[in-house]
């Protein structure tokens, strides 16, 4: 036995502070460092495979999926050489696994012993264990330290007066030149509990440590704002500069998030998220194209069909954006933006990579509970630097994959029409943006969305008393929204039973600077902060520019919002500048035809 704990001791080198700095500790051991300095390493504990094989095994990783497992398990079975490289990949997956099983179980790391931990988590909590009661600790970590849900226990932890410093950099010049240029990492400072700290600074988005110099990149929060922001997770908020941090906490403190956790009421939507089809554990339910032609199946629309067996297309969130499920269209090779000259027949419809049988789609949607021929889904990749970071859209019930999470709820129609037009509001999306820190919009991350609940739509509208909010936005959102055949469902339980609307990109552009600038009066966002969050999208600037020789969307929300508040003021109805005026039918499609694909 003492042999084998020798080797154990050998192998995972044990170390115990307390023993080793006695002087440090003291007699009871309730001492620590006055100072505790360092940079941990930023790695994975789960034992990553291709990185594994990267130079012993090429062929392995490049291997995917099913098929690298099966290379793996080959080696088992072949030459000497083969043998020996399976054994070492074993002991090397005994170490790891053993490794996160003390991490996770030993309770020795409360906080971010949690899940597949990342080494430089546990170096945290380790090394603010370490730290006197008066101490300070000053650590160069990964910036999900703060914003990740993983570790959300340890924010929440120092957060609360020991929180002294978070300075946020992107490593664009390099300074860590073996770490991606878009990698995002803090220096930390934290306080011992003995010098608590009432009010932390922070700065994100620096690239060289002279940005900490420019007051207006350095602000002030309270813990009690923090949690305001991110009352279930704690988690903090990424403002790039003061005058952001006081808008959002201006939203913050008008409007509640979407999903409140443990609180009864916190859940007004009766919101519930949902991933239909995962793209690797399902993809043995997956068609292709030619396929499912070679079984004698009959393309239809983007339908494949074969007596009553039907094959529903598969939908992924590069195909589909804010009011448009036709925004993309596989060619062979990728998925392609559908023109909008094709978007202009009804009849257009995208076509997939793959196809799912239709049985197995309702068979997963009668589990769910959702008897509606469409739903409301959301991109789950989401991206700050590109053109709009929540993108959110009605799509008709077909197959749709984990890349496109659904948001199922027991609202009527009316509301989830309304829930899907806020989330993809400018007032929305300018908060989204200070808090998602990486490429993946969580659920946890939309849970903390500030969504107006589903009362203030029954509501007067102040800038036209004669009808409600709800009555007003939905035939906008409904014009929007039903441009395409295949979702005559959804028309149908908004009220409309005529035929699409025509896909007028003017037109288009008017109604949705109406439906932003309602939004930002919804919100309480005032007018020059309404100028200045419209800044806060380059890239759609820019393309407005390239295409109508100005920022075009910025000049329409701003015209429509001061006309709204003007309405406000007058108390005279607020005039739609549409021609032809919302609910004509000259709006709707001359020429409906059948649904058909790109």
């Amino acid at each position: 036995l003492k042999d084998f704990i020798d080797v154990v001791a050998r192998d995972y080198r044990f170390f115990h502070w307390s023993l080793a700095f006695p002087d440090v500790y003291g007699k009871e051991g309730k001492g620590g460092f006055d100072v505790v300095l360092g940079n941990p390493p930023w790695e994975k504990v789960k034992l990553a495979e291709k990185e594994f094989f990267s130079s012993k095994y090429p062929a392995i990783e490049a291997a995917s999926g099913v098929e690298r497992k099966r290379l793996i398990a080959a080696l088992e079975e072949g030459d000497e050489s083969d043998r020996s490289l399976w054994a070492d990949f074993q002991e090397a997956l005994a170490h790891a696994e053993a490794t996160a099983h003390f991490l996770n179980d030993s309770g020795r790391y409360p906080l971010c012993g949690r899940g597949d931990v990342n080494t430089y988590a546990v170096f945290a909590e380790l090394m603010r264990s370490l730290v006197a009661p008066t101490g300070r600790l000053g650590v160069i970590l990964p910036t999900g330290i703060a914003t990740d849900d993983t570790t959300k226990a340890f924010f929440q932890a120092v957060a609360q007066g020991e929180l002294v410093s978070l300075y946020d950099f992107e490593n664009r010049e390099g300074v860590f030149p073996a770490v991606h240029k878009s990698y995002k990492f803090c220096l930390l400072t934290l306080s011992g509990r003995e010098r608590p700290v009432r009010r932390a600074e922070f700065a994100f988005f620096c690239h060289n440590v002279t940005d900490l110099d420019n007051p207006d990149r350095r602000f002030a929060l309270e813990s009690e704002e923090i949690s305001l922001l991110n009352p279930n997770t704690g988690t903090c908020p990424i403002f790039r500069s003061r005058r952001e941090a006081e808008i959002t906490l201006g939203v913050y403190r008008r409007v509640p998030v979407l999903i409140r956790e443990g609180d009864e009421a916190g859940n007004p939507w009766g919101v519930r998220f949902r991933r239909l089809f995962d793209m690797t554990n399902d993809s043995g339910l997956f068609h292709g194209r030619e396929q499912l032609e070679g079984l004698a199946f009959t393309l239809d629309g983007n339908v494949f069909r074969r007596g009553d067996e039907i094959y529903l297309p598969l939908l992924e969130s590069k195909m589909v954006h804010q009011f448009d499920h036709r925004w993309g269209s596989y060619d062979g090779k990728d998925i392609a933006n559908v023109p909008v000259k094709a978007k202009e027949d009804p009849a257009t419809a995208g076509l997939p990579r793959y196809w799912v049988g239709a049985a197995e789609v309702s068979s997963r949607l009668q589990v769910s509970g959702w008897s509606h021929d469409w739903f409301l889904g959301f991109r789950g990749i989401a991206r700050v630097v590109d053109e709009r970071t929540v993108i959110s859209t009605i799509v008709p019930r077909v197959a749709v994959g984990n890349s496109l999470p659904l948001m199922l709820h027991n609202r009527g129609p009316c509301q989830i029409a309304l829930l899907g037009a806020s989330l993809s509001s400018f007032a929305l999306d300018f908060v989204a943006r200070q808090k998602i820190g990486g490429s993946n919009l969580n659920f946890f991350l939309v849970k903390q969305l500030p969504v107006l609940p589903p009362s203030t739509y029954d509501e007067r509208a102040s800038w036209n008393q004669d009808v409600t909010i709800a009555d007003w936005l939905i035939p906008r959102v409904l014009e929007l929204t039903y441009t395409a055949w295949d979702l005559a469902g959804l028309a149908k339980e908004l009220g409309y039973d005529g035929p699409p609307f025509r896909f007028d990109e003017m037109r288009r552009a008017l109604l949705r600077a109406e439906l932003d600038a309602c939004f930002f009066h919804l919100y309480g966002i005032k007018r020059e902060d309404v100028d200045y969050i419209m800044d806060t999208f380059p890239i759609v600037a820019r393309h407005d520019v390239a295409t109508f020789g100005e920022y075009l969307t910025k000049r329409l929300v701003l015209e429509r919002y001061d006309a709204m508040m003007k309405a406000t003021a007058t108390q005279e109805p607020y005039e739609c500048p549409l021609d032809p005026p919302l609910g004509d039918p000259r709006a709707a499609q001359e020429l409906p035809g059948v649904p058909r694909h790109v």
